[in-house]
This record gives C-alpha cells, structure tokens and sequence, in this order.
C-alpha cells in the first residue's frame, strides 16, 4: 500500500513539474516573440533604407547615339578590337585656344585608351575631332523642349547638381508661350548636351568614324554629364552593332 501511494504522488509530482515546466517555457517563448519581430523589422528598415540611399545616389544618363563608320578593308572588323593605334587631336579655328576643347580632348584620351588608340602627335595615323556642347532650354509639363535648345546661343558651364522644373529663369524667355507652356513663372527649364566625335585616316583625310550622342535632362553639372556621353558615343567601338541606338550610362548624383 505505501508502494503505491509513492507512485501515485511520484507522478502527482512529476506531472506537477511537467505542467509548470511547460508554462514556464510558453511565458518565456511569448515574452521573446516581440523582441525577436522587433529585430527582424529593424533589420528589414535597415536593408531597405541603403537600397534607397543607393539608388538616390545613382542616375542613368540616357544618351541618344547615331553612329557611321566607313573603315578601310582590314583596319577594323565587326567582332575585334582593333590594333593599336596612334592618333591627333584635330581642332577648328575657332576652338585654337578654347579650355573647353582642351578639357574634351583630355575626356577622350582617356576614353580611347582602354580602346588601344593613343595620342601621338608624331607617329599620328588618325586625326580626331571632338566636340562638346550644352545648353539650357524652356520646357512644356512634359519636360521637353518647346524649341530647340541650340537656337540662339550656345553655353557650357560648370554646375554642381540637379535643378528641378519652376526653379530658375530659362533661355529665351518669352519665346513660344503660344505653344501649349504650362501657365506659372517661372517657366520650368531643362539642359541640353550633345557630343560629336570625328575620326580621319591621316592618308587618305577620309572620315572613317563618325559618332554624335545627345542627351536632355534636368541635370545642370555639364562635365560629369558630358564624361559619360563620350563613353556612351564610343559604344561598341569601332563598329556598333546598330549605328542609332541608346546608350544609358549610370554615374553618381
């Protein structure tokens, strides 16, 4: 009789144990469940909040490019490279001491020269000819030009950002406001860049390379937006697969 009785309060007890065990365990899984969901969703903000500061630090440069190519037989094929080659600068007139050309040609030595082609003003083979621009233009609600930018004057300077539409006086104000504007002044305004490389066989003074990219955008800072046109206009170099094509090159802000 007394070995029964322990059995039956050895599995009172046991039981006993086993139930306050059990909400021991449940109370402390309970109490961990938010900390462990707080943490999650702090980490999930986390992620999210340097994807967007990644992406906010990032534009794409959409550059319009037309290409025409017109190389001797065996200086270039479609699927090489081609052999180093040496080349000068070739400047207008009017561009003989101009800072702007200077600070192109420097660009585009350092564009070509992954490319194989290095400046050698004496061992030249070909001459090259770049030209660089940008403007500032009246923009419609759509952000596109009313008018061309090129039309009364051309500009390039030195910017350090972004300027949004409404903010700032336009080039040649007054002009179209008969052609569908949005109503408010100040009108909103965009930039216009563009970029025209010309490439000559020194024997022959025929253009074998000829590539043009264009660009419109809100984006006032003409070098960094001009750097990347270059590359953009030198796109599959020395024959592109499609001579109009565009090119979306993805710099800092």
């Amino acid at each position: 009789m007394n070995r029964q009785m322990n059995s039956q309060m050895t599995r009172h007890m046991t039981t006993h144990m086993t139930t306050h065990m059990s909400k021991q365990m449940t109370a402390q899984m309970t109490s961990q469940a938010p900390r462990h969901i707080q943490w999650t969703w702090l980490f999930l903000l986390f992620i999210s909040s340097l994807l967007l500061s990644g992406c906010n630090s990032m534009r794409i440069i959409e550059s319009q490019v037309q290409t025409s190519t017109q190389w001797p037989a065996g200086t270039a094929s479609q699927s090489a490279t081609p052999a180093t080659a040496f080349f000068r600068h070739d400047r207008l007139p009017a561009d003989a001491n101009s800072l702007q050309a200077g600070w192109a040609e420097v660009e585009l030595e350092a564009a070509l020269k992954p490319l194989g082609w290095t400046r050698n003003d004496i061992e030249a083979q070909y001459s090259i000819w770049i030209g660089v621009r940008a403007a500032e233009f009246i923009a419609d609600p759509w952000g596109r030009p009313v008018r061309s930018p090129w039309v009364n004057r051309f500009n390039m300077s030195i910017g350090t950002g972004y300027r949004p539409h409404g903010v700032g006086f336009g080039l040649g104000w007054g002009v179209g406001m008969n052609t569908g504007m949005r109503a408010g002044f100040p009108p909103p305004s965009g930039y216009a860049q563009e970029v025209s490389i010309i490439i000559r066989d020194l024997k022959t003074s025929n253009v074998v390379y000829q590539t043009k990219a264009s660009h419109e955008g809100p984006w006032s800072d003409h070098p960094n937006i001009l750097r990347a046109m270059i590359a953009a206009a030198l796109q599959g170099f020395p024959n592109p697969s499609q001579p109009n094509r565009r090119v979306d090159t993805t710099i800092a802000r």
